[in-house]
């Protein structure tokens, strides 16, 4: 830790086009708006390439999940694309070293992006040409997408922990360039943690379409709850575990400061766990019920408070960690010149930006079975 202020780069020289509160307030909701979309990709293709391996596939949910996946992999990249660059600006000091030391593992995740979407398109769109090759095709996308989030998890496990520049770059056969941050005790609890969250929001929305089709009076929606409920659970119970392992294996004082030590931290973490075991509930019991359509609403709204309660934890977590291990990164020195009108301009595209989503997805949800598959 002690070498890390001789290689960390100097600020950018450029001064922050808005204050570092609202740089980070717009990080995170462009982040959480960007979790949603991306939890149906990532969550939908491993109920797939499951179903697929397993040959137990439940034939609603395969409907379902085909029917959105290559409009939610368009709008998990797009949304990406807002959080991203917020990171960068406000943490570029950090950000561009782990993601350069990582090198072709972070070249790869533009390779891994393309064929995972052709893979998903050839999947939905030409399932009968494809044949016995379907399954491949769709496990094959889900590995390209389960990597990309790998190496993300990397770049940002990385850019938390500097003291491990060294030891990537100067302490590996030079002619490795592939140096992923797997020596980091954080890092696969992470990922786990994050595909089972990913598993358990696409479950349950699952669930929440089937009970919408339920009482309409179609029959598929009754199958599409019980199997979307299924995987919410499991995936959820699973968490706990993962999630717990995840947590304590950060350093002492930081898994501390979230079972007492600072008490904002704590209140979020397990307020999240509350909201989430609440969810638990109300979904199982709309799974029994013969209307689950208001239990099923309720468990999804808790969800999504989980998912912005937990979000507010990782954010926590890389600042505790930042400050552990980068102390002379302070966001406080770095100079601030607001050009207030390219951030009005950014807010009234976003919120345009929303309108427009929500318009699509209503015209989705009207649409023909056949023709919003297509789409």
């Amino acid at each position: 830790m002690e070498r890390t202020a001789g290689f960390l780069p100097s600020p950018e020289p450029i001064p922050l086009p808005a204050p570092v509160w609202l740089l980070q307030s717009l990080l995170f909701i462009t982040f959480v708006l960007h979790i949603i979309p991306m939890n149906m990709t990532l969550g939908g293709l491993v109920i797939l390439g499951h179903g697929e391996m397993s040959g137990r596939m439940s034939e609603p949910v395969r409907r379902w999940i085909t029917s959105y996946l290559p409009i939610t992999v368009a709008f998990t990249v797009t949304t990406g694309v807002a959080p991203l660059l917020f990171l960068q600006v406000l943490y570029g000091q950090l950000f561009f070293p782990a993601a350069v030391i990582i090198a072709w593992a972070w070249f790869a995740v533009i390779i891994a992006l393309l064929l995972g979407y052709y893979g998903v398109y050839a999947y939905v769109l030409a399932s009968d040409r494809l044949g016995r090759w379907k399954g491949w095709v769709i496990i094959g996308s889900t590995v390209l997408f389960l990597y990309v989030a790998f190496a993300f998890n990397n770049v940002i496990t990385l850019m938390s922990t500097p003291f491990r520049w060294w030891e990537l770059w100067q302490e590996r056969n030079p002619s490795v360039h592939f140096n992923l941050n797997i020596w980091e005790p954080t890092l696969f609890p992470r990922f786990g943690h994050f595909v089972l969250g990913a598993v358990a929001v696409a479950g349950l929305i699952a669930a929440l379409y089937g009970s919408f089709l339920y009482r309409k009076g179609e029959e598929a929606g009754r199958e599409l709850v019980k199997n979307g409920v299924s995987w919410f659970v499991g995936a959820t119970v699973l968490n706990y575990f993962v999630g717990a392992v995840f947590l304590f294996t950060h350093e002492q004082p930081v898994w501390r400061a979230f079972i007492g030590d600072d008490m904002f931290a704590t209140v979020l973490l397990w307020g999240g766990v509350a909201l989430s075991v609440f969810a638990l509930i109300f979904a199982i019991i709309g799974r029994r019920v013969e209307r689950p359509f208001t239990f099923v609403v309720i468990a999804a709204v808790m969800t999504l408070l989980t998912i912005v309660t937990m979000a507010g934890v990782k954010f926590m977590v890389r600042s505790m960690l930042i400050a552990r291990h980068a102390p002379q990164f302070n966001l406080k020195d770095v100079p601030v010149q607001p050009q207030w009108g390219i951030i009005v301009l950014f807010v009234i595209l976003l919120l345009v930006g929303l309108w427009v989503v929500a318009w699509m997805v209503f015209q989705l949800q009207r649409a023909p079975a056949g023709k919003g598959q297509t789409a």
